[in-house]
């Protein structure tokens, strides 16, 4: 096992490289199994989940889910309830606990700096994707909350499809707005999987241009309101 020191990250490290110093992963590991299938147990008392449309994503090779973001929690049911094992972005700040940050670095996650053109999170991006898995994206880039009225989307997840051929699977998440650990009420949440987008033949010819990243971008974010009630379609309704 690895240094778990290594975790506990501090604002010098993380613009001297730190990450290049550590394993990320690129399959699902044991432990990663394990916290799943024990998970189980205590999320799906918490919440009750209907999965629809899941024949929609691919059972093998490289694609990006991406998906509206409402809470924590989202990341939870996803993982638990998607058939593949899912590589996330989190933000950089959680690796400073170098208990938590090494869990979820066995989970598959890896750290992002948000706000800013992070060169290194989309090579790693990029790795996950090469290596045939699923990644997932939160194209607001951050959480609706309590509201849930889904945000502008950024274009890093259609720029990363383009770049390794990765179809898109927009995934709208809805009932995870009232989610707490401190209340254990039976929550009903529903996920839906909509059709793959091909955005390498979406893009024709004006591959990398940022009008064409900008337009395909809120092709994708209209396919995840589509799946939403009105009320949570927020700026795409």
């Amino acid at each position: 096992m690895e240094d778990v020191s290594k975790g506990d990250i501090s604002k010098t490290e993380e613009s001297t490289g730190w990450r290049d110093t550590v394993t990320w992963y690129t399959y699902e590991t044991a432990f990663a199994r394990l916290v799943k299938f024990l998970g189980r147990f205590v999320f799906y008392r918490l919440a009750q989940v209907e999965c629809i449309d899941f024949e929609n994503i691919p059972a093998r090779g490289p694609c990006i889910l991406a998906s509206n973001h409402i809470n924590n929690l989202d990341v939870v049911y996803l993982g638990l309830v998607v058939p593949r094992h899912l590589h996330f972005m989190a933000k950089i700040e959680l690796y400073r606990n170098p208990i938590f940050g090494w869990a979820i670095r066995l989970g598959g996650s890896f750290p992002v700096n948000r706000g800013e053109n992070d060169t290194w999170a989309l090579q790693q991006a990029g790795r996950v994707l090469t290596a045939g898995q699923m990644l997932c994206m939160f194209p607001e880039g951050t959480r609706s909350g309590a509201k849930a009225q889904m945000r502008r989307g950024k274009v890093g997840a259609v720029k990363l499809a383009i770049e390794y051929q990765a179809p898109i699977i927009p995934v709208a998440i809805i009932g995870t707005e009232n989610l707490s650990l401190t209340q254990w009420r039976r929550n009903k949440i529903r996920i839906q999987a909509g059709q793959p987008l091909d955005m390498v033949t979406l893009a024709g010819s004006s591959t990398y241009q940022y009008e064409t990243l900008r337009e395909l971008t809120t092709t994708l974010m209209q396919q995840i309101a589509a799946m939403l009630p009105p009320a949570n379609r927020g700026i795409y309704g």
